[in-house]
């Protein structure tokens, strides 16, 4: 077969075809039967400019029959590709009747059971290359049409697509005597075939509308029926009108598209998709079931605004090919921010990008694997793997400074006359900065440059002299290995200790590329205790401490909100460096163990955990986690049990240490008796699994409360972290994971890898690297690349597997011919290897 479209193949393409409009008929009639496929049928219209041998892309069961302006064709199928064979310049029509294949791995038409009560969900995931999972088609985003899409589906159920529906036919009759009809929808503006969305299943409807200028847009929620007691319809439908009433005058261009619904779906793979007028959303991260955070709430609230922007930046004028997906990504993260903060009461969304998200893009940054913001993607698998922190949070950040250097007014308008340039089209690179440029007047080509055509991160050095503080630049560009001079508008601040907090007693607008000094006597005098470049975080980069302020930082809370979500991210950093230790980290988290911010705590929480687990040395890590583990038992009693987020957070991290800590069990059980959560209940008994400090049978009886998807998922994963399982479980995943779901797949992947049986998981695993290449060719890559980087094998500096583990790696990367995709996930895996042995290596020398 020849899934991985070039981008060569795709350049030919469009060079030789326009795509007029695609008619595609959809029907899931049968979908409640235990049939595996579905019928499909694409009318498409285009025209020609040379003659030449094209192909129309289809991955599915088979193609029954294919006709060329209305004669029937003798084609070839593959599996991935229908070749036409040669076709003349011209108009044409091509129509292919074919069989599709539903999908439990969320790519394509995904169709899930609700073991609830047992109805059928359908709902579809395209990009960046699956529509033609569904409906034959030319899959690339600049080969736009207008769609005309009809679905057959059983009577009662809610059936949606990117336009309002038009029509509905006779009523007729599936195997199982259940009534049907065809429903059509209108005509959708021009668009790219993995913006397309087809939703089908007895999902719950909850309606709304919202007004701007005069333009009435109707607003439709779903969710599954077993949901929706839990459906937050006032937040949600609070935040899209908020959305609607920003954005349409921030881009100079009415929504474009008709009603805008958002649908909540189960065993998504992302945390949403653009569909034009037909959102999807990741039902188990969106909908909670029990307490919830203000900072899950900001986070739906940012996904919500994040893909509404997407309306324009990615559907109205969408990126050429690959290369470019920052072009709508970049856009949409910092969009999703600022719209927070701009329109909605999660005002906070910027110090939640610093504290959280900024994170993702550092770390992915400093991979071998790096990549500019406009990245070099040759191929559709290449194109899969590029949906990551560089082109999300990283360009994001880089936008940022972009509004800081050439003002929000001018970023704006830009953006409007980019916008008034390709309705409906497509876009490069090119095409935005002269757009920026025009509404600025400012160099935005050398600016794009230095920060979207190179790779890395640059760091912010504070060093202390005689005349004043040196702020100083420090990187080499990974692909170059040149010096990073990257222009930055930042804020530099400073700050002097009373009362054992922190106060900013300067701030100072400062630009350099290389280093600036700043005289003592603009920052308040040389006495003062910290300084802090990047306050506001107005740009994208690591920030060096020097020694006394370092110390400041980490003893003192600050007065402001912003200051300590930049603080925050820079000392885990640290960590990550090895600068610090976990045990210094531990620390500094413990003195502030009460933060209001959510989402900051959150992060601490997590990456502090993480560092212990990863970067101590195995000698030493059972104190640093009883001491973890302790203080988070104190702050939920000092609470009374979950009273707020911050001892819910506690709760959630006792729960996820007391699994690494077999002495801890009896106060695990005592949270599980007097918690009726129900999602918090499995994490504590996936804690008391790992230790086989519950049954089967207890197991069993808990799953038998509710017996709901979510559970389902927390059962697998307490099952496959029980001792003596992972023999089972590493056959399952190696040899069968097509028969299992997307988020089954990732429960047994997490509950295989759990860190307190490494040997374990080893002895029913011992030839990784060789059965990798079988797992990349015989799965999708989104069920591969969980495999893969989930049961990667990582050993503890003291381990005598740890210099085995990478001569395997190294010796699998000198091999010839592996896909490249997969060679990133080894490189990535190999490289947080090493880190972590190097950190545990500084650990036990300080």
């Amino acid at each position: 077969m020849s899934e991985n479209l070039s981008r060569i193949e795709a350049q030919f393409r469009s060079s030789a075809l326009f795509i007029n409009s695609y008619q595609i008929n959809l029907d899931v009639s049968e979908a409640t039967s235990d049939s595996t496929t579905f019928q499909t049928h694409s009318r498409i219209t285009f025209s020609q400019n040379k003659s030449c041998a094209i192909f129309v892309d289809f991955i599915g069961d088979s193609v029954q029959s294919v006709t060329l302006d209305g004669t029937a064709l003798d084609f070839q199928f593959d599996g991935a590709r229908i070749h036409l064979g040669e076709v003349d310049a011209g108009e044409h029509i091509v129509e292919v009747t074919a069989t599709g294949i539903y999908s439990t791995s969320g790519e394509g038409l995904h169709r899930f059971k609700d073991p609830l009560d047992q109805q059928t969900y359908l709902y579809t995931q395209f990009e960046p290359a699956d529509a033609r999972r569904v409906f034959p088609n030319f899959e690339q985003p600049d080969l736009k049409a207008t769609f005309d899409i009809s679905i057959s589906a059983p009577v009662s159920w809610t059936v949606l697509s990117n336009g309002e529906q038009i029509s509905s036919s006779e009523i007729f009759t599936n195997s199982d005597g259940e009534e049907c009809c065809t429903r059509s929808f209108a005509t959708t503006p021009r668009m790219s075939t993995y913006l397309t969305a087809f939703i089908a299943g007895p999902y719950v409807a909850f309606h709304d509308e919202v007004t701007h200028d005069s333009q009435r847009t109707k607003l439709g929620f779903y969710c599954r029926a077993t949901l929706a007691q839990y459906f937050a319809l006032e937040d949600i439908s609070t935040v899209t009108k908020q959305g609607l009433g920003l954005f349409p005058s921030a881009f100079g261009v009415s929504y474009p598209w008709g009603k805008y619904d958002s649908v909540f779906v189960p065993e998504y793979n992302l945390g949403a998709m653009e569909n034009p007028g037909c959102v999807t959303f990741n039902e188990a991260a969106y909908i909670h079931r029990g307490q919830s955070t203000r900072a899950q709430r900001e986070g739906r609230a940012n996904t919500i605004l994040h893909e509404m922007s997407h309306m324009w930046f990615g559907d109205y004028t969408t990126p050429r090919w690959w290369d470019d997906l920052w072009l709508k990504e970049s856009f949409a993260e910092f969009m999703g921010a600022w719209g927070c903060a701009q329109a909605t009461q999660y005002t906070e969304a910027w110090q939640s990008f610093a504290g959280r998200r900024l994170a993702w893009a550092l770390q992915n940054d400093q991979y071998p694997t790096t990549h500019p913001i406009v990245a070099d993607v040759p191929d559709l698998e290449a194109a899969d793997q590029v949906f990551d922190g560089i082109t999300y949070a990283k360009g994001a950040a880089v936008l940022r400074q972009l509004v800081a250097w050439v003002g929000e007014e001018a970023f704006f308008a830009g953006a409007r006359a980019y916008f008034a340039a390709h309705p409906f089209g497509n876009a490069t690179l090119d095409d935005l900065l002269i757009a920026l440029e025009q509404a600025s007047g400012k160099d935005v080509r050398f600016w794009a440059q230095q920060w979207l055509q190179t790779a890395g991160v640059s760091t912010l050095a504070v060093e202390r002299h005689e005349d004043g503080v040196m702020i100083r630049q420090e990187g080499i560009e990974p692909l170059t290995g040149e010096k990073i001079i990257r222009p930055h508008r930042i804020k530099v601040s400073a700050w002097k200790a009373s009362e054992e907090k922190l106060h900013r007693v300067a701030a100072l607008d400062i630009e350099l590329t290389t280093d600036v000094v700043i005289p003592w006597d603009q920052l308040g005098g040389a006495e003062i205790d910290a300084i802090l470049p990047n306050d506001a975080s107005l740009t994208y980069a690591k920030i060096a401490f020097d020694p006394k302020s370092l110390r400041a930082f980490l003893t003192m809370d600050v007065d402001d909100d912003l200051s300590r979500s930049v603080i925050s991210t820079a000392l885990w950093q640290a960590v990550r460096d090895a600068a610090i230790t976990p045990r210094e980290y531990l620390a500094y988290v413990a003195a502030m163990p009460q933060l209001a911010d959510s989402a900051l705590l959150s992060q601490r929480t997590q990456t502090l955990l993480f560092s212990i687990k990863n970067f101590e040395p195995a000698t030493t890590r059972n104190e640093l986690l009883e001491q973890l583990f302790m203080l988070a038992h104190e702050q939920i009693r000092s609470y009374g049990d979950i009273q707020n987020d911050q001892s819910l957070i506690w709760m959630r991290t006792l729960a996820a240490v007391g699994g690494l800590l077999p002495n801890n069990s009896d106060i695990v059980k005592e949270c599980l008796a007097r918690i009726r959560d129900q999602d918090l209940r499995w994490q504590l008994l996936i804690a008391l699994a790992a230790h086989s400090h519950v049954t089967v049978e207890e197991l069993d009886a808990e799953l038998a409360k509710s017996a709901s998807a979510t559970d389902e998922v927390a059962y697998r994963q307490a099952r496959a972290s029980m001792p003596n399982t992972r023999a089972h479980t590493a056959s399952l995943l190696v040899n069968s994971a097509n028969e299992l779901s997307n988020t089954h797949v990732q429960a047994l992947v997490d509950g295989f890898s759990h860190p307190l049986h490494d040997d374990e998981a080893r002895a029913a695993l011992p030839h990784y690297f060789d059965c990798i290449e079988d797992i990349w060719n015989r799965y999708s890559q989104e069920i591969a690349e969980r495999i893969v980087y989930g049961l990667y094998p990582a050993s503890d500096l003291d381990s005598p597997h740890a210099e085995l583990d990478l001569e395997h790696a190294d010796k699998w990367l000198n091999k010839e011919g592996t896909p490249a995709a997969l060679r990133k996930v080894i490189l990535d895996c190999r490289d947080d290897h090493c880190r972590k042995l190097r950190a545990q290596t500084a650990a036990q020398t300080q």
